[in-house]
C-alpha cells in the first residue's frame, strides 16, 4: 500500500464510518475505486450516488425505486445505474444496497459520491467537497514497494539486480492492453511444466525494450529473478483461490490461483487494461498489497 493509499483510506474512513460503520466503509472505498475505473460501453465512469445509513431507506424518498435493490458489490450493475444519474437525479445507496433514484438529496446524515473522469471521484458532505480520490494515483506500484515484496519473497538481492527488475516492470507497465509478468526462482522448470500452454524460449536476458514487445501478446511472461526470460504467452494454472475477487478480471484472478498454489517463491505483476497495477504474492498478516 502506498503512502497516498493510506492517507486516502484514513480520510475516507473518518468521513464515512460515522454513517455506515468502519467495516462497511472499508469495503465501500475499494468498491468505489473499482466503479470509478469501469466504462459503460464507451463512456468513462460518471454520475452521482447518495450514501446513507444502512437502516435509512426512508431518509431519502426515491422518485424511482427498484423492486429488488442492487447489492453495491455488483459493481457493473451499479455502474450501469450511475449512467442514468446526474446532479438532479442521484442514485440512492443505503449501506450495501442501491435502491433507486431521488432529487434534492443534500441532507444531513448522507454523503454524495460524484464519479468523474476515469479513476477519479469525490465525496461531498452538505454540498462541500470533503475528499477527492484519484484511484490511478495510488493503484500502481512504487520501486520501494516492489523491493519490499521482493526481499520478503526472494530474500536480499544486489541493488543492480533489483534495479534491473524494476526497469523491466516499468516497461511491462506501459503495456496499454494489460499483461502479467511472473517472476519466480523456478522459471526454467515452470516454463517446461507449462510447455503445452506457453511458448518456451531459449533463455534470453530481458531489456526494457524487449519486455515491452514480449508483453504485447496475451498470456504471461515467465522470468527468473535475474531478468532471464524462459517463456511467453503462458496460461497459468492453479486451484481456485479463497482470495478470488469476482469483480476483477481473469488476469488478476489467474495470478491469485497460481501464486496460492505455487510452492516456489514467486511474484506476479498484474497490469490491468484500466491502468491499475497489482503485486500478487503469498498473503501475509499485514499485506503490502493485494
Amino acid at each position: 500500500m502506498t503512502g497516498a493509499d493510506r492517507v486516502t483510506r484514513q480520510q475516507f474512513m473518518q468521513i464515512a464510518s460515522p454513517i455506515v460503520g468502519e467495516l462497511l466503509a472499508t469495503d465501500l472505498l475499494d468498491l468505489f475505486n473499482q466503479i470509478a475505473l469501469l466504462h459503460y460501453e464507451e463512456a468513462e465512469s460518471s454520475g452521482f450516488l447518495v450514501l446513507g445509513r444502512p437502516e435509512s431507506h426512508s431518509l431519502v424518498t426515491p422518485v424511482i425505486q427498484f423492486t429488488t435493490p442492487i447489492d453495491i458489490g455488483d459493481i457493473r450493475a451499479v455502474r450501469k445505474m450511475l449512467q442514468i444519474s446526474e446532479q438532479r437525479l442521484r442514485l440512492l445507496c443505503a449501506g450495501r444496497m442501491v435502491y433507486g433514484f431521488a432529487t434534492g438529496v443534500d441532507q444531513q446524515g448522507t454523503l454524495t459520491i460524484q464519479f468523474q473522469k476515469h479513476g477519479m471521484w469525490e465525496v461531498r458532505q452538505a454540498g462541500s467537497v470533503v475528499l477527492q480520490v484519484n484511484e490511478l494515483a495510488f493503484s500502481t506500484i512504487t520501486q520501494d514497494c516492489l523491493m519490499e515484496v521482493f526481499e520478503r519473497v526472494f530474500g536480499p538481492m544486489p541493488s543492480i539486480q533489483s534495479g534491473h527488475l524494476w526497469d523491466l516492470v516499468e516497461a511491462a507497465k506501459r503495456q496499454v492492453r494489460g499483461t502479467n509478468v511472473l517472476i519466480t526462482t523456478e522459471a526454467a522448470a515452470e516454463a517446461d511444466r507449462l510447455g503445452s500452454q506457453c511458448i518456451r524460449l531459449i533463455p534470453v536476458p530481458l531489456t526494457p525494450a524487449l519486455m515491452e514487445r514480449l508483453t504485447s501478446i496475451d498470456g504471461t511472461v515467465i522470468m527468473d529473478t535475474r531478468g532471464i526470460c524462459h517463456g511467453i504467452g503462458a496460461i497459468l494454472d492453479g486451484a481456485v483461490s479463497p482470495r478470488g475477487d469476482r469483480t476483477r478480471g481473469g488476469r488478476y484472478n489467474s495470478a491469485l490461483m497460481y501464486i496460492d498454489s505455487s510452492v516456489s517463491p514467486s511474484v506476479i505483476i498484474v497490469v490491468s487494461q484500466n491502468g491499475t497495477v497489482d503485486l500478487v504474492s503469498k498473503p501475509i498478516a499485514s499485506p503490502i498489497m493485494k
